[in-house]
C-alpha cells in the first residue's frame, strides 16, 4: 500500500524539483539578462520563471489528489472503528462565521476549512475541521500574507443551553470582546495559564468548578499552550492553533504507517475531550 504511494509520490516530487530549479535559475539570471539585453532580456526570463512556478504547483496539486484519495480509503476506515456512525468529508469545512460565531476567531481576508468529521460518541454530538485564516497586510509598496490561525477547530454539543458565554483563552490572545469582561478565579496556577472572559461571574463560578478547571489545565499543557474555549449557549467550542494540517500527505516526507497513527490520535483526542470534560454527563443540566 505505502510502497506504491511512495512511488506515485517521488514522480510528482521530481517534478516539482524540476519547476523548482528552472525558477531559481531563472531568477539568478533575471538582473544579467535585464542589464544585458535590457527590459526584453529580463522579460525573458520571467517566461521560465512563471513557467517553473505553475509546473511545481501542478505537481503539487497531483500530491493533493494522492492525499484527499488515500484519506477517503484509509481515514474513513479507522474512523468508524472509533465512532461506527460518522461521516468524513474531504473538501468540507466550517464555514467562516461559525467559527467566528464561537468568539475564538475573528473573520480574516482569506479562510481555509477542510476535512470534515462529524459524529457521535456517548450522546454527544460534534464536529471538527482543519481551519486556516489569514491576513494580507499592506505596508507602503508590500504586500504580505500572515497566517494567524491553522490548525483544529472542535464543536461539541453539551448538556446545558449556558445564558451567557465563557471565553478561556491563551494570555497572549487578549482582545476587547464586546459585552465581555476579565475575570479571576481562586487558582494562581489557573489564571497564569488561561485568561478569563465572562458576560456573567455567576454561571462562569458554575462551570469552572476546581475539578472542571483540572481538567482544562490538563489540556492545555497537553497542547502546549496552543489551546483556547468557548462555552456559548448549548456548544463547547476549542480551537487549537497547531500550525499544522492534521492528515495530508505532504512532498518529499515518506508516507508509512506513522500516518494511520496520526489518524487515531486525532479520533482518540476527541473521545478525550468528550470524557475528560464530562461532555457526556448530566452534570451541567
Amino acid at each position: 500500500m505505502f510502497d506504491k504511494i511512495n512511488e506515485e509520490k517521488a514522480i510528482y516530487e521530481r517534478k516539482m524539483r524540476i519547476g523548482f530549479t528552472i525558477s531559481i535559475v531563472a531568477f539568478v539570471l533575471f538582473i544579467p539578462a535585464g542589464m544585458s539585453a535590457g527590459p526584453l532580456g529580463g522579460f525573458l526570463m520571467m517566461i521560465p520563471f512563471m513557467g517553473g512556478a505553475i509546473y511545481s504547483g501542478n505537481q503539487s496539486k497531483k500530491i493533493k489528489e494522492i492525499s484527499v484519495n488515500f484519506k477517503k480509503e484509509y481515514l474513513e476506515k479507522e474512523l468508524v472503528k472509533f465512532f461506527p456512525y460518522s461521516e468524513y468529508k474531504p473538501y468540507d469545512g466550517f464555514k467562516e462565521k461559525e467559527v467566528v460565531y464561537s468568539n475564538l476567531l475573528f473573520e480574516r481576508d482569506r479562510y481555509y476549512s477542510e476535512d470534515l468529521i462529524m459524529g457521535n460518541f456517548e450522546g454527544v454530538n460534534f464536529r471538527c475541521s482543519d481551519v486556516k485564516q489569514q491576513d494580507v497586510r499592506k505596508s507602503g509598496k508590500t504586500t504580505k500574507v500572515v497566517t494567524v490561525f491553522h490548525g483544529r477547530f472542535y464543536e461539541f454539543d453539551f448538556h446545558k443551553s449556558f445564558k451567557y458565554d465563557l471565553l478561556l483563552l491563551q494570555p497572549l490572545n487578549f482582545r476587547p470582546f464586546s459585552g465581555f469582561r476579565k475575570i479571576e478565579t481562586e487558582s494562581i496556577e489557573f489564571n497564569s495559564d488561561l485568561k478569563i472572559y465572562a458576560k456573567d461571574d455567576h454561571e462562569a463560578f458554575y462551570i469552572l468548578t476546581p475539578d472542571f478547571m483540572e481538567k482544562i489545565r490538563y489540556l492545555d499543557e497537553k497542547y502546549f499552550d496552543k489551546i483556547s474555549f468557548s462555552f456559548k449557549d448549548n456548544k463547547l467550542f476549542i480551537a487549537i492553533d497547531s500550525r499544522k494540517d492534521y492528515f495530508d500527505i505532504k512532498a518529499y516526507k515518506k508516507v508509512d504507517e506513522s500516518l494511520i497513527k496520526e489518524y487515531q490520535e486525532e479520533f482518540q483526542d476527541i473521545k478525550d475531550f468528550i470524557t475528560i470534560l464530562n461532555l457526556n454527563s448530566t452534570l451541567f443540566k
